[in-house]
């Protein structure tokens, strides 16, 4: 678990670079031959991939900026950032295929669910255009004085306990009503840490462009009185997206508790207190250095958490499914004839 995690992390700072000088996954991934088999997830960066006729991928496909040609089997799920998806009649998908700014095409029987969030010319370049106009006049500078780092750190620290006791409060109540899903937020975060992280990466970035577009339709479309249906959704998608953030958050915090538990010898707490012991660590921990002035590097550790919570809530729709999946074993035909050849036929048995 922990080299996916370092690995997840990875990609965190990869978005911060040009992508196009560095790859996330190596270079043999880029195409898997025909009897070809990858027994791990696929992540790649402003590169192609593809499966060929034959091949199996064993995990998931996480492609940003690239497409995919598909004609082989995945046991996993496929997701395509700014992508196309093309598949042959030989393709074969046991999980989920999610495409957000491309288009599925071709001969295969996979169904893709599309998240067209791309916003229109005149939206992107509007406060370009706002700028540039005479009529736009910034706003005036204001000087504020800022407290003294002592005072911030003061500050920064009782903010930090706080919050953390907040946060141990909702997450004891949450584990308390929630235990089953918790439970399967954490098998599918242990089991698919990068998959969760790049789902939950992608919903905390495509979710307000959503908002927005839903909201600027919903706007004009109230002039004709059929605009206030979009808002309840809009509504609906900020909750879902907040609660799902929480209920990660403190799925996360139960895996510290089981960590920590494990190392004070407090084996007796239920789950809702290591949930709760958990998330008052993680969060007073990771408030208590963004109160120290020199200690950068914070922000990248709480997107890194919030994006893996979030992924894995979201992979099993809040806790009500699991995942992975796991597929039923094949049936060896072979041992089960050798075994009925042992069995005594009927006409010995009236004998």
């Amino acid at each position: 678990m922990r080299r996916s995690v370092l690995l997840f992390l990875t990609i965190l700072l990869l978005l911060a670079i040009p992508t196009g000088a560095v790859l996330a996954a190596p270079a043999t991934d880029k195409v898997v031959k025909a009897d070809d088999v990858v027994r791990n997830d696929i992540v790649l960066f402003d590169e192609d991939f593809t499966l060929e006729d034959g091949g199996r991928v064993t995990g998931d496909i996480i492609i940003f900026n690239g497409d995919a040609h598909i004609a082989g089997t995945v046991n996993g799920d496929v997701v395509l950032f700014n992508g196309n998806l093309t598949t042959a009649d030989t393709a074969s998908l046991s999980g989920e295929c999610v495409l957000f700014n491309g288009n599925a095409s071709g001969e295969g029987a996979i169904s893709c669910t599309n998240m067209n969030v791309m916003l229109p010319d005149r939206i992107t370049n509007f406060v370009g255009e706002l700028a540039a106009s005479g009529d736009f006049i910034p706003p005036a500078t204001v000087e504020v004085e800022r407290p003294s780092p002592l005072a911030r750190f003061v500050g920064g620290t009782a903010a930090a306990i706080a919050r953390s006791l907040l946060f141990g409060l909702l997450a004891f109540a949450t584990a308390s009503l929630m235990p089953q899903p918790m439970l399967r937020i954490e098998e599918a975060l242990r089991k698919k840490p990068v998959a969760s992280g790049a789902v939950g990466l992608l919903t905390a970035f495509s979710m307000p462009f959503v908002i927005g577009i839903l909201a600027l339709v919903s706007a004009v479309l109230t002039l004709v009185c059929i605009g206030l249906l979009g808002f309840p959704i809009i509504i609906a998608l900020v909750l879902g997206t907040v609660a799902a953030g929480f209920l990660g958050w403190f799925t996360v915090g139960n895996i510290v508790g089981d960590f920590l538990t494990k190392r004070l010898n407090l084996k007796t707490l239920s789950q809702p207190a290591t949930t709760a012991l958990g998330t008052m660590a993680i969060t007073f921990t990771l408030g208590f250095l963004g109160a120290v002035p020199f200690v950068i590097g914070e922000s990248l550790i709480w997107m890194a958490i919030v994006a893996l919570g979030l992924g894995a809530t979201a992979l099993t729709k809040f806790g009500t499914r699991a995942y992975p999946i796991m597929a039923a074993p094949a049936v060896n035909q072979d041992k089960v004839t050798a075994v009925l050849n042992t069995l005594p036929d009927e006409t010995d048995s009236n004998l």
